[in-house]
């Protein structure tokens, strides 16, 4: 079949990637309530964090136009306009991942570098100012946008980044991508030396050695995933004349499919490196945990026992004698 469309694979395939990202919506939404709502985590750097996955819980929503252009019955395009209007915020979302990444790091950098300013720094519109900072390579995104909207806004667009952008403009951005990946490694190497040279001369702070290695982990990740995508795309497009259409479209999937989940595995590791994240996800959602605590509690074995029966509640530790020839264990 010579249209993705029409292929039963193809489908099936882009309906399993717009799954897998609603995935990391979902985990990317309760990392930004807690965020919001806990105040324990309202310091700048976790600020920052909790804006990150704000950012990149719209990421994950740019997939559905394209979707559902794809899936539904029609010609499988819409108008550019159209497109620009539904895709402007998650686009420009996506692409604040890269920048609030290597905020990340140069606010770490400056509290591991010099920690007696960052500690005595004030602290009012420090995360909004690094924030509105990291706005500015999104912008550009947007200039693109409103030239593509000025030279054709009723183009008939499958709806894709490079759609509102125009080749040169993608080529601008995915090339922007690779060097705020370079720039936030470079952040974190930078102050993996200077740990080892604290350690070496008796001033090592364990505080700032555990916001290290946990974002060092978080940060790993995401520049991992990216780096796999961006080597993955850069194969197919060498050898894109072997595959047809259909083909092109079901890698294209495969690949953001995996991009997708490695996203995704940052939040059940903030959460699990972070004891701050972890304390506060628990102060938030104790309404969805504790009716899973209380489940797991109301178990109950039945154990016989000839002559004397025993209730034991591991919860109380407490201990009744029967006399019904029973034993019941509940945990």
């Amino acid at each position: 079949m010579s249209n993705p469309r029409e292929d039963p694979l193809a489908r099936a395939v882009w309906i399993v990637n717009t799954c897998v990202d609603q995935i990391g919506t979902v985990l990317f939404t309760l990392l930004t309530i807690t965020t919001i709502r806990q105040k324990r985590l309202h310091s700048p750097c976790q600020l920052l964090l909790g804006l990150y996955g704000f950012v990149s819980l719209l990421s994950n929503l740019q997939i559905l136009l394209p979707f559902f252009v794809f899936i539904l019955p029609g010609p499988g395009t819409i108008p550019r306009i159209v497109c620009a209007f539904v895709q402007l915020i998650p686009i420009g979302g996506g692409l604040n991942v890269f920048t609030l990444m290597f905020i990340i790091g140069i606010d770490r950098m400056l509290g591991i570098f010099f920690p007696i300013w960052y500690s005595m720094k004030s602290e009012k519109n420090y995360a909004k100012k690094l924030y509105l900072i990291s706005l500015i390579y999104p912008l550009v995104f947007v200039a693109y946008v409103i030239r593509s909207l000025i030279q054709d806004p009723f183009l008939q667009v499958q709806c894709f980044s490079q759609d509102l952008m125009g080749v040169d403009g993608r080529s601008l951005i995915v090339g922007a991508q690779l060097v705020f990946n370079l720039l936030t490694l470079t952040c974190y190497v930078l102050m993996f030396f200077k740990l080892i040279y604290d350690q070496k001369t008796g001033k090592m702070c364990s505080i700032r050695k555990s916001i290290y290695k946990s974002l060092a982990i978080i940060m790993g990740i995401q520049i991992g995933g990216y780096m796999f995508s961006l080597s993955a795309f850069n194969i197919l497009n060498l050898i894109y004349s072997n595959f047809t259409n259909t083909q092109s479209q079901i890698i294209k999937c495969l690949i953001n499919v995996v991009a997708s989940l490695s996203s995704s595995i940052e939040v059940p590791t903030i959460f699990a490196v972070s004891t701050e994240h972890r304390l506060a996800f628990k102060d938030e959602f104790s309404w969805l945990i504790k009716p899973l605590s209380s489940n797991k509690n109301s178990k109950v074995f039945i154990l016989s026992n000839k002559n004397t029966t025993k209730s034991i509640q591991p919860q109380s530790t407490l201990i009744k004698n029967k006399t019904n020839g029973i034993v019941s264990v509940g945990y």
